[in-house]
């Protein structure tokens, strides 16, 4: 499971990050969010999927 969350830039974008090492640079913080979602929801659809 991974924990995306955000900060904000100095040069007002936002970035999306996660101790998984993705990241991700968008221009608002609603962008930022949604990124931050489809990440966490990405990862959960993968880890849901029987293993081999």
């Amino acid at each position: 499971m991974c924990y995306a969350d955000t900060a904000a830039n100095d040069d007002g974008t936002v970035t999306a990050f996660c101790y998984c090492g993705w990241s991700t640079v968008r221009a608002t913080p609603e962008a930022a969010d949604d990124a931050a979602v489809c990440h966490r929801a990405d990862i959960d659809d993968v880890e849901s999927l029987p293993a081999d």
